[in-house]
């Protein structure tokens, strides 16, 4: 089952309203909204059109415009999937082509901030928007973000790095469907240009991205507006423009100077607090902002395939001035070997050949964070098109990068001083977490011996036993990590070693495989972890995997929630969206969840005949097979859709649900919550299979509060197979599966 929703097109809603009509206005009206609603004309006063917009989710706002194209508008929308914007510009009318207008500028100013969000997470941006026809394309120059700002699907057009208005931006385009301004909803591209050093004022070439996009390949339409563009997503904020002016024909005279560096003599510095910055994936990898940093938060990056994959930014020459020397550093560390040798590298282009330079490197072991350094590099003469990145000579391990920084030379850039001793940090990945809960029990159990022993004695009292883990219990609870009930992990373990329980618990632990009953799914889950006498829940999420990682990150979070809690789950994968996201399947896998099957293209089974729903879900399976090794798979049809041909054909057994979250059906998270809580409370939650999604950030806020507040209740969260199992079910091919 799914659900279409994306933040940026949302403001879409506000172009196509039917039932509003232009209101001519002038300088100093101020417009008011609250609850939702649109103003708006494409002629306002005096030539600038206007537009304010608040989504029916909630929120109010105000807008006051001023002379020439310039306003101030304010907006409170710090609620769930609060969404705002306001907007100024030109109206083009579609009339030519955006490339045929000549130069189009920009010149705007702003005193702008967002001053509060929503407990789930909040947003906002300034940026030029508009459209082109012909084809249909919604088009962002975005110039300042806070808190999020969108990325590239490499798997559909990496992105490519441009030099306009001596300032460094990333251009790429993703497919997108939703409303649109011909009044339908369908598919289109969106064009995006993303300043890398980010402003609220200054002159912006319009022009000069359009070109910019047609030189990379994107085809340029008939251009609809240009404005200028305040948004807030689930935000609290204010903006002054004071200056607003769109100049249409005539030259560039643009003599804005490069941007400034940072200050105390550094150009960059990443402490990535706030996510990833400007760093991106290198060789397909997954990056995502990560509670492990050497301090605080930092960058991880997983899927990697080959020793090249990594994490990469790329750096201006306007800046970064080709045969000068500076100062490098960057923390990295890995958690995946005993050790690995980490490289920070410089790729380039010097008279048309691409070449590599070995900037610094170290030998990180397991655990340890160690700094790539070198205080006097300098960048080859001649060089163009700059990429500095982080690598690691194996093929595989997954690592974490943290405070970034470029400085002139000679600048000696501390390391943070993270160290591997500190007690509770058992699995010595940095940070206190239910993952060294879990090792620690593993060691008291007899099935971990790779422990570090030093952390593990928790009350440092020479030994290491179950009062360790009384203690480190007590120590998570008082940091809000861990709830009052824990249960024993399972043997198989849930980290990355080399059983035989692929996809159900991957570890070092002793579990044999069963023997194979004909008409029954081959169920590999360890449940020796599990209390059949205890409440159980399947926590089961459709739709994955997702480019991108979902809304506000929501895969990772989802996982690690689950797995954080020691916990397992169900994850059913949608064949078409496979391709270039394995490395959240293997992820997944490597975390002790169950891999299991949504079907090829998400059709509804119902309208098949035999040959069509075999098709449909043996080519997901081959699929699946191909990532994880295993051969067997429960399928859960989209849309829930079931009947005797469908169980006659499938050749799996089939699972439906419990309990249904509703995320799919604008549930908030509060809501997701609430219907699951108020299960566990009566007692209907146990044994009962949950229908989620993985791609909503609300899914992912409620998963987070259930994984607290479930276990705290008595409740094992598990996967599907491992609940059936523990009870001692066989799930049959062709039979539907919803709970105990």
């Amino acid at each position: 089952m799914r659900r279409k929703h994306k933040l940026l097109s949302l403001i879409m809603a506000a172009v196509m309203s039917a039932s509003m009509l232009p209101l001519n206005a002038s300088a100093g009206e101020t417009f008011v909204l609250s609850g939702g609603g649109q103003r708006k004309n494409p002629n306002g006063y005096p030539g600038y059109s206007y537009e304010i917009w608040i989504d029916n989710t909630g929120g109010s706002g105000t807008m006051t415009l001023n002379d020439g194209g310039a306003f101030d508008t304010e907006w409170n929308c710090s609620c769930n999937r609060g969404n705002f914007l306001a907007r100024r510009g030109k109206d083009f009318g579609e009339t030519g082509k955006a490339t045929s207008f000549g130069n189009i500028t920009l010149d705007y100013a702003a005193a702008y901030s967002q001053t509060g969000q929503y407990s789930g997470g909040g947003n906002s941006r300034l940026c030029v928007y508009g459209w082109m026809t012909n084809p249909l394309v919604e088009y962002y120059i975005i110039e300042d973000w806070i808190n999020w700002c969108p990325g590239p699907d490499n798997n559909v057009f990496p992105a490519k790095n441009v030099t306009i208005d001596n300032a460094e931006y990333q251009i790429f385009w993703i497919w997108h469907e939703g409303p649109t301004i011909k009044g339908t909803n369908e598919r289109f591209k969106q064009y995006f240009s993303i300043r890398k050093n980010k402003r609220t004022s200054g002159k912006i070439t319009v022009s000069d991205h359009f070109k910019a996009w047609e030189n990379a390949g994107m085809d340029i339409g008939n251009l609809y507006e240009v404005a200028l563009n305040v948004e807030g997503w689930q935000s609290s904020g204010k903006a002054n423009v004071t200056k607003n002016v769109v100049t249409v024909g005539g030259g560039s005279d643009i003599d804005d100077p490069p941007d400034d560096p940072p200050p105390s003599g550094y150009l960059l510095k990443d402490s990535f607090e706030s996510g990833v910055g400007n760093w991106s994936s290198r060789g397909g990898t997954t990056v995502t902002s990560s509670s492990i940093g050497s301090s605080g938060k930092g960058v991880a990056v997983s899927g990697r395939t080959s020793n090249w994959n990594g994490v990469s930014t790329s750096l201006s020459t306007s800046t970064f001035k080709p045969g000068t020397a500076y100062s490098f550093s960057v923390m990295a560390m890995q958690n995946a070997a005993s050790s690995d040798n980490m490289k920070l590298t410089l790729q380039y282009n010097l008279n048309g050949t691409e070449s590599y330079a070995n900037i610094a490197e170290a030998t990180a072991k397991k655990g340890e964070w160690v700094q790539l350094a070198n205080t006097k590099y300098t960048i080859p003469s001649g060089a163009t098109d700059l990429v500095l990145y982080v690598e690691a000579d194996s093929d595989s391990n997954d690592f974490f990068i943290d405070e970034a920084a470029i400085a002139t030379s000679g600048t000696v850039i501390s390391g943070a001083n993270a160290s591997a001793d500190r007690l509770g940090d058992v699995n010595s990945d940095g940070v206190v977490n239910s993952y060294d809960m879990v090792e620690l029990i593993k060691y008291t159990k007899g099935s971990n011996n790779t422990i570090n022993k030093l952390n593990a004695d928790v009350n440092t009292d020479g030994n290491i036993d179950d009062k360790d883990v009384d203690c480190l219990k007590k120590l998570l609870q008082r940091t809000a990590v861990l709830a009052d009930v824990l249960p024993d992990p399972p043997t198989g373990g849930t980290g990355t070693g080399t059983g035989t329980g692929t996809g159900t618990g991957t570890g070092t632990g002793t579990t044999t495989k069963p023997e194979r009953k004909d008409g029954y799914y081959y169920n590999l889950a360890d449940v020796s972890w599990i209390d059949p006498n205890k409440p159980m829940v399947a926590f089961a999420f459709d739709d994955g995997p997702i480019a991108g990682g979902g809304e506000y990150n929501s895969v990772q979070r989802i996982q690690d929630a689950v797995a954080g809690a020691g916990g397992h789950a169900t994850f059913f994968y949608w064949g078409e969206r496979i391709a270039g996201n394995e490395s959240e399947i293997k992820r997944a896998q490597s975390l002790g969840f169950e891999i299991a099957n949504h079907t090829w293209t998400h059709t509804d089974m119902r309208n098949l005949d035999g040959n069509g729903i075999k098709n449909e879900i043996g080519k997901c399976a081959a699929k699946l097979k191909e990532i994880t090794g295993l051969d067997d798979f429960l399928v859960r049809p989209p849309y829930l859709g079931v009947n005797a041909t469908v169980q006659q054909n499938c050749g799996c057994a089939l699972v439906n649900c419990g309990i249904d979250s509703g995320d799919w059906n604008h549930a908030s998270a509060n809501d997701i919550y609430n219907k699951f809580m108020q299960a566990a409370n009566n007692g209907s939650l146990n044994g009962k299979v949950l229908l989620m999604h993985e791609n909503y950030g609300t899914t992912a806020e409620a998963v987070e509060k259930l994984c607290k507040d479930l276990p705290a209740k008595g409740y094992q969260i598990v996967s599907v197979g491992e609940m059936f199992k523990a009870k001692g079910i066989d799930m049959k091919y062709g039979q539907v599966y919803n709970n105990l």
